[in-house]
């Protein structure tokens, strides 16, 4: 099958919107060494973040550490979602592979399994037979909320609270892995674990892993979470209108949306363009009266947080 071609692409609920269809090859064209780089930046802000920490030996610097690696883990959670569209590797089991190795396991979720259920959520988004719909119909995702109460759902992430609760509920949410996936999985934790203690770092892995992983990361996928599909836009029928777009700032998409995840509506637009050239599809799509004057476009989290608030409507 042709890299510019993934299953996904297949059932997208595409709008005349007009884009030429030569553009859009072109930047369907998947460029392997930019995301494999990518993945390895990841991995070296983390491992940057941890040798300044321990060098550091301050609080201060270790909060500081945990929210920059919470936002790396973020990172590499948006790095396994391009191998879920296959947008990784040209190589279809190689790109499995390598997204399942150093993205995907290391925030404990499967490129395989998470597949099946965000396919479902491309062909149904925000209806019943939306599975991360479905899982989200709880009072955390019912907006607009009172200051308060966002400020409470937000230190509970932040103090791990929540981490039982969306381990479970991920869990619950995994589909049935073949068996060959699941003995490398747990072979891979193993492996991590019995590593941890006998090189003698099992102390560090908590503090430097486990920690960001259950705090700010899962608040991280929380906000994401509200940001693409909730929030005054959860029931409007048209594709451009359910997803939201956000203009992020470098220091937004450093801690909150890192590899352009923001750029939301047209990646559900058209899921075979990979991440690094989501910002021009952007930019071409704004040039199309459509798509400029119906996708919901929100002017940064700062008044997205207003937008959950009730206090602004974005247009």
């Amino acid at each position: 099958m042709d890299s510019t071609s993934v299953e996904s692409d297949n059932y997208v609920q595409h709008t005349r919107l007009g884009l030429d269809p030569q553009t859009l090859k072109r930047l369907s064209q998947i460029r392997p060494g930019r995301g494999l780089a990518q993945i390895a930046l990841e991995w070296l802000a983390i491992a940057a973040a941890i040798v300044v920490s321990v060098r550091a030996a301050h609080p201060a610097v270790y909060v500081l550490a945990v929210f920059w690696i919470g936002a790396r883990q973020n990172g590499l959670a948006t790095l396994m979602h391009e191998a879920v569209h296959y947008r990784l590797l040209r190589d279809r089991t190689w790109n499995d592979r390598i997204g399942e190795l150093l993205a995907a396991w290391p925030v404990l979720v499967t490129v395989h399994g998470f597949r099946q259920n965000h396919f479902a959520h491309h062909r149904h988004v925000n209806k019943p037979e939306d599975p991360d719909w479905v899982r989200k119909q709880n009072a955390r995702f019912a907006y607009p909320k009172p200051a308060r109460e966002i400020l409470a759902i937000t230190l509970k992430y932040l103090l791990g609270f929540y981490a039982l609760v969306e381990l479970t509920r991920a869990n619950q949410a995994q589909v049935a892995l073949p068996r060959r996936l699941r003995l490398l999985r747990l072979a891979f934790y193993v492996s991590v674990v019995v590593a941890s203690v006998v090189f003698d770092f099992w102390l560090g892995l908590v503090m430097y892993w486990v920690v960001p992983l259950f705090t700010y990361f899962l608040w991280i996928i929380y906000v994401r979470g509200v940001a693409e599909h909730f929030a005054g836009i959860e029931h409007h029928e048209e594709l451009l209108r359910k997803t939201r777009h956000i203009e992020a700032n470098l220091l937004e998409r450093l801690f909150l949306a890192p590899n352009y995840i923001h750029v939301h509506v047209a990646h559900h637009l058209y899921p075979s363009v990979p991440f690094y050239n989501l910002p021009e599809l952007h930019d071409r799509l704004m040039q199309l009266p459509d798509y400029a004057e119906r996708a919901h476009t929100t002017q940064g989290y700062v008044r997205f947080l207003k937008e959950c608030l009730g206090q602004d409507r974005a247009a």
